[in-house]
């Protein structure tokens, strides 16, 4: 058999893989989203920040930028977390 390549690859550069966070920030999006949506006036942080005291679910569009206020965070929160978990484990390989 006929060795093809000259060389092995090397990887210089950081890898960064974007599915993985992007599939993480979608599912806890939806997930947060969802409960925020039947639950607005008990899930933090959005029923602090927008109009504490009043029910969501007399005002429709309070209701919707809780929802997606939560969604927001909680996904960011995961990617962010996801992240320093991946990074510690390849430091820990290393």
């Amino acid at each position: 058999m006929i060795d093809i390549s000259k060389e092995k690859f090397v990887r210089d550069k950081p890898h960064v893989n974007f599915g993985l966070y992007g599939g993480l920030f979608v599912t806890v999006f939806v997930i947060a989203a969802g409960l925020t949506y039947f639950y607005p006036d008990t899930i933090l942080p959005a029923y602090y920040l927008l109009t504490p005291g009043t029910s969501s679910f007399r005002d429709s569009m309070l209701h919707i930028n809780r929802t997606l206020l939560n969604g927001v965070f909680y996904g960011s929160l995961a990617v962010i977390v996801g992240a320093i978990i991946v990074k510690g484990k390849k430091i820990l390989q290393n």
